[in-house]
């Protein structure tokens, strides 16, 4: 019997409230109890000092009767008088140790107890509002657009069939493909959101929701032990041991010994226990493919204008989970050091009134628990969407994907999904390892020159070391996942990943000219401006066409870029990129890996990556262009850089030296440098 089994409804949470507050008025009022003690104490203390004091004035020299012995009833008189004294004095110490005992850790209890509540009350509506936001909110968001996008392809593919002009048949042919795409792809988000809320709903009611009960019924019942310990710690400072008040105190005692905090709740607990069951979970909605076509209930949709969004979602849904598993597991290192300092306490409570003081780092230590419990709960909710996908897209392989839709104009053509990366084995392209030559060392492994056995094709072959951790091989295959989506003459092309054997292979074009600054360092003088400017283009163009992509590159320097035949420059080395559909990325972590001369303040400070911080290294890339590769900042270190950029101090200055050579050449790009740093203009506007 517990909080977590028994008090899953929100009357039993209301009941639980009303609980803590009746708790909270409780101690509020044994608070001013004790006070009340305290200054009747006192008061009585300063009556009995007062009693010793008019008894010492109002003694007279006794009359001499010719006797010279004190009589017992002086004696006596002078022990009833000292005694007072002394017990005046008892009890003034008895009242200021009231004070600063029970009445000030009562003090410091109340306040926990109000903090606890308010957390218990924060937490418990953070998990009903994202049940309810992962439950129905977005599943119903989603099933409104369903229906509405289903509704949508039924009225194009009939004014399609009813269409018998060319021109219109074509047009209403591509309504009917866009309209076809854009129902199955929010398919498979509905898939995705209702597998995921079955997930998310069994944990909310399995771990998480049970977590913060169970955590609060055990810091409830450490409340209740600190509470008896001051209550008993009142009691042996008040106890007076005469028949009469021992009497009554024993009958205290009998009380206070009967106080158990493991079955203080039970009868709390067996009056609001939950009568109902966990409520149910949200499913698919199978009335929703009433007026679809093949869509299958709780199975992704496969197919040539599903494929790209799908190996997208992955990679998303991969970087969140290895995100949120750093949290995690910062979060569980947290939590066990804070485990740890309350066991190596626990042996020096040696009596009950220290434990008092050590209930706040508790009440922090179950809060962090909780914090990790919601993460768990998201990771669950993301880790099924991921198997989901990858299952999926491994039935694949390295086939092509099913085609969505065979119309009956297109019956003399070969409709077919198209790919700019296939895995190598798929036509029998084989590398050998004997015929690569090493070219550098990369952050993952080595980098070879190579040939296609196929059509003996030069290829950069970059090589994965076999010890290296899953997550890192994982990043690895990242800079592949987002190559084989472009294909642009500025982008360097990826031909394809062997993954069968180890170790790992990513296949690219091999750009014979070298990294643009090493070009610019050796060749750069014998270049003309206008050379440089064309090249320059180039890597606009290249940019331009990531960001209609959405992709964020974050590392653009000359030394990613490559130079091919006639100088055109590619832009390489994407192991840093990421794709958002907002445009906007916020990386975690420290200083280690970020290129700090080349990087936006945004992303320096905040770690918030677009393609505006992408055009800030964009400008610096022209400074290395024009300079012939000299290094930015080049009289300062990475934290001098910093603080200079922090300033906001204008490089303009100092940058005009590489200009001067030709001046009028070069007028545009110094116009465009001091905007791109000041405005920020997009790649396509450069």
């Amino acid at each position: 019997m517990g909080f977590g089994e028994d008090l899953r409804c929100p009357q039993a949470h209301a009941a639980v409230l009303r609980l803590l507050d009746s708790e909270l008025h409780l101690m509020e009022v044994i608070k001013k109890w004790m006070g009340q003690r305290a200054k009747g104490e006192r008061d009585f203390s300063a009556q009995l000092h007062q009693m010793s004091t008019m008894a010492e004035k109002m003694e007279r020299p006794q009359i001499s009767s010719g006797l010279d012995y004190i009589s017992q009833l002086n004696k006596s008189w002078g022990v009833l008088v000292s005694q007072t004294e002394a017990l005046s004095q008892i009890m003034k110490r008895r009242s200021e140790e009231l004070q600063d005992g029970p009445i000030s850790k009562l003090t410091l209890l109340i306040r926990d107890k109000k903090q606890l509540r308010k957390t218990y009350a924060e937490h418990w509506n953070l998990l009903r509002q994202e049940l309810n936001k992962v439950t129905c909110t977005e599943l119903e968001k989603l099933k409104s657009s369903y229906r509405q996008v289903a509704k949508d392809v039924a009225q194009t593919k009939r004014k399609f069939q009813e269409t018998s002009k060319d021109k219109d048949r074509d047009k209403n042919k591509e309504r009917y493909v866009k309209a076809t795409q854009k129902l199955h792809e929010l398919h498979n988000e509905y898939v995705l959101a209702v597998q995921a809320a079955q997930v998310y709903h069994q944990h909310h009611y399995s771990q998480m929701q049970p977590a913060l009960l169970s955590t609060l019924q055990t810091l409830q019942q450490e409340m209740v032990l600190i509470l008896k310990e001051i209550l008993q710690e009142y009691f042996d400072i008040s106890n007076l041991l005469h028949h009469e008040v021992g009497k009554i105190h024993k009958e205290m005692s009998f009380a206070l010994t009967a106080i158990d905090p493991h079955s203080e709740y039970e009868s709390f607990i067996h009056q609001n226990r939950s009568v109902l069951e966990t409520p149910a979970c949200a499913d698919f909605d199978c009335s929703l493919l009433e007026d679809t076509d093949k869509l299958k209930p709780k199975e992704l949709e496969l197919n040539d204008l599903t494929v790209e969004t799908l190996q997208h979602k992955l990679t998303a849904t991969e970087e969140e989970l290895l995100v949120l598993a750093r949290t995690l597991g910062s979060q569980q290192t947290f939590v066990d050091q804070l485990e740890l300092e309350r066991r190596s306490l626990l042996m020096f409570l040696f009596c009950y009134s220290t434990r008092v003081y050590q209930f706040s780092k508790r009440h922090v230590m179950e809060e962090s628990r909780q914090q990790v419990a919601l993460s768990q709960g998201i990771k669950a909710k993301l880790e099924v969407q991921r198997i989901l996908l990858k299952e999926k897209l491994d039935q694949l392989g390295s086939r092509e994907p099913p085609v969505a839709l065979i119309l009956d104009t297109d019956s003399g053509s070969n409709i077919s999904s198209t790919s700019n990366v296939c895995f190598l084995r798929q036509y029998g392209l084989c590398i050998y390892k004997i015929l690569m030559v090493l070219i550098l060392q990369g952050n993952f492994g080595e980098v070879y020159r190579g040939r296609l056995q196929a059509d003996n094709t030069l290829v950069a072959v970059k090589s994965c070391k076999e010890n290296l951790a899953p997550e890192h091989k994982s990043k690895f295959l990242m800079e592949a996942r987002i190559l084989k989506q472009y294909d642009h003459p500025n982008i360097v092309k990826l031909i394809g990943v062997c993954t069968q054997k180890q170790p790992i292979y990513i296949i690219m074009e091999l750009v014979a000219g070298g990294d643009f600054l090493s070009f610019l360092r050796l060749e750069g003088h014998s270049l003309t401006p206008k050379t440089l400017v064309k090249m320059t283009v180039n890597v606009a163009a290249g940019m331009e066409y990531l960001e209609s992509k959405k992709c964020i590159h974050r590392d653009l320097a000359a030394r990613n870029c490559l130079v091919a035949e006639d100088n055109l420059v590619k832009i390489s080395d994407f192991g840093m990129s990421r794709e958002r559909d907002d445009g906007v990325y916020s990386a975690e972590g420290g200083l280690k890996q970020i290129p700090v001369k080349w990087t936006a303040p945004e992303a320096l400070y905040y770690g918030r990556y677009t393609t505006q911080s992408d055009v800030w290294s964009f400008g610096v890339l022209l400074w290395e262009t024009f300079s012939m590769g000299m290094t930015p900042y080049t009289s300062m270190n990475n934290q001098q850089t910093r603080d200079e950029v922090e300033k906001g101090k204008n490089s303009h200055r100092a940058d005009t030296r590489v200009w001067m050579s030709e001046p009028r050449a070069l007028t545009l790009i110094c116009c465009r440098i001091q905007d791109a740093r000041s405005t920020r203009l997009s790649c396509g506007d450069l």
